[in-house]
């Protein structure tokens, strides 16, 4: 073969140089967060964290499957690297200022219609607290990740992008939760676990928040099949129930054969085309039968949201002016939409948003 001559390199390097950061490699840095588990040590009860008088989950050990899980699923896009994770002596502070301390918080437990209203958590009290804005810009943190006792008052998750501009008007609420989190210059994402629960309940969550942000993006602000209905975006998300001819992959209350929300040890199996997203953008339409043996038991729940997540487009290049890796809007997507502009978006204020 005949060596190429250094001007044909420098023009190859040069043409490397300029194509889009979309169509080189997906890979990207590890994903810095810092884990606050708000876990009080109950004095009146032998000196014993929360957690574990409550005969609760261990959140360090769900923690750690979390950062496998999301990684193995994502082709190794979702890497997290936890730098640090804070054992929080205390119970958070709601947004009016109240406070549970241990004695009404168990009495509260005894009888749960005596919970504080309203309930929702001060983030902004969480981030003066452990000093996170400064955390975030001077230590390149990149998200919160909480984990509490049921009526701590954080959502499943929250983000806060910067001026809270999002690049396509959308009248749900739901896909933007800016709360109280403060301006970083950057977008963070928070997210709130429960360890009375289990990881499948946490990544759960997870699953909402990617369902947030592609309808943001890929959905151009619409998740609807009546309002859009040839969005890429929305198919992903098809059942057989509402689309009986074309069932794809499902959504995070349930895969293609579902037939009501949280229906994952469903035995009725559906013609899915849910196993050709593993070759997106390379949609052949092949279909398979699929049951919930697709991911299996005995926690079905925990084993069908990794099967769900392993079916999240994660090719290189992009279609359509979107990444065909869709990880990149869900863990990187600051760098992804100024590499990458949402096609026909423009920057506007989410006047929509759960605050």
């Amino acid at each position: 073969m005949r060596p190429h001559s250094a001007t044909s390199i420098i023009s190859i390097l040069l043409m490397l140089a300029c194509l889009p950061a979309m169509a080189q490699s997906s890979k990207r840095t590890s994903i810095k967060v810092i884990v606050l588990n708000y876990d009080p040590i109950l004095k009146t009860q032998g000196g014993v964290r929360l957690s574990k008088h409550m005969k609760w989950q261990d959140p360090h050990v769900m923690t750690e499957s979390i950062v496998k899980d999301l990684s193995a699923a994502s082709g190794g896009f979702a890497d997290y690297k936890v730098v640090q994770f804070i054992d929080v002596d205390a119970f958070p502070e709601k947004r009016d200022g109240f406070n549970y301390d241990e004695a009404s918080f168990l009495a509260m437990w005894a009888d749960t219609s005596k919970a504080h209203q309203p309930d929702s958590v001060s983030y902004a009290a969480i981030f003066r607290k452990f000093d996170l804005a400064n955390r975030i810009k001077r230590d390149g943190i990149e998200e919160i990740w909480l984990w509490g006792a049921p009526y701590f008052g954080w959502d499943e998750y929250a983000m806060k992008i910067p001026g809270d501009q999002i690049f396509y008007p959308t009248d749900n609420e739901w896909f933007y939760r800016p709360y109280d989190i403060p301006d970083c210059g950057k977008t963070v994402w928070v997210m709130g676990w429960n360890y009375e629960r289990g990881e499948a309940e946490a990544i759960h969550s997870f699953g909402h928040r990617c369902e947030g942000i592609l309808s943001l993006t890929v959905g151009k602000g619409v998740w609807d099949n009546k309002k859009s209905p040839d969005n890429i975006w929305n198919r992903f998300t098809h059942l057989a129930k509402d689309f009986p001819d074309d069932a794809q992959v499902g959504n995070v209350h349930g895969g293609p054969n579902a037939e009501d929300g949280y229906d994952y040890a469903q035995k009725n199996a559906v013609l899915s085309g849910a196993d050709d997203w593993l070759a997106y953008p390379a949609l052949t339409g092949k279909k398979t039968m699929i049951d919930c043996e697709a991911w299996g038991g005995p926690d079905y729940h925990l084993n069908y949201m990794r099967w769900w997540f392993k079916h999240l487009p994660k090719a290189p290049g992009a279609t359509g002016g979107f990444y065909n890796n869709w990880w990149q809007y869900v863990c990187n997507y600051d760098a992804a939409v100024r590499a990458l502009p949402p096609p026909g978006g423009r920057l506007q204020s989410a006047n929509n948003a759960m605050r």
